[in-house]
């Protein structure tokens, strides 16, 4: 049988320490690759082609639904299995409409996890719901969203330009529309907006 190639990605070392431990266990799963944030992960597995990109929800740089987009043109072949704290609909249906194929809660028997990499594997989606249609009118565009995560996460124009490997000027620009789109006056308004869009997650719980 082949064995089904794993990237997990969870900006907690031990984390991932432990899951990676869990999926070698079970034999016919292995880890090729690990990663601390999205843009990393996205990196890695442009790089790999696994089978599986285990993602957790909500990563610095890129949250795990944003770096989905960038994994479907990178590496179209890999099925993306989002872990969360989050059990709420709307989370679960925003998974489903980014492109994810399975998503398991993080309080789940660790069974459910190598059963939804079986599943997925196979060609299954595995989600704890039947998800409906997220509710959230997104206006932004997936480069917008990116910048507004590093807004959100307290970054300056210039470490976004570095981290984005964008100029200065266009930054500026970018979030220049994103206040006028999100009809935000300042920095604090812009972080409101951002979790109200999904793009960065309330600090707790963690997922």
């Amino acid at each position: 049988m082949k064995g089904i190639r794993v990237v997990l990605a969870d900006d907690h070392t031990l984390v991932r320490r432990g899951l990676s431990s869990l999926l070698a266990a079970d034999g016919s799963i292995s880890v090729v690759g690990e990663a601390g944030d999205g843009r990393e992960l996205a990196r890695k597995v442009k790089s790999l082609q696994p089978d599986i990109a285990l993602v957790d929800i909500s990563m610095p740089l890129l949250n795990g639904l944003d770096a989905m987009l960038k994994i479907q043109r990178g590496s179209p072949g890999t099925r993306v299995i989002i872990l969360s704290m989050f059990s709420d609909e709307a989370y679960i249906a925003q998974a489903w409409d980014h492109g994810a194929w399975g998503y398991v809660l993080k309080d789940e028997a660790p069974e459910q996890l190598i059963k939804a990499i079986h599943a997925v594997a196979s060609g299954e989606k595995c989600f704890p719901v039947d998800p409906m249609p997220a509710v959230i009118h997104d206006p932004l565009s997936p480069r917008e969203r990116e910048v507004l995560q590093l807004i959100a996460e307290g970054k300056k124009n210039s470490e976004i330009a570095d981290v984005m490997m964008r100029s200065l000027h266009t930054v500026r620009n970018h979030r220049a529309r994103l206040m006028m789109k999100l009809g935000a006056h300042s920095a604090a308004e812009l972080v409101r907006a951002a979790e109200k869009l999904g793009v960065v997650r309330p600090a707790s719980p963690k997922g």
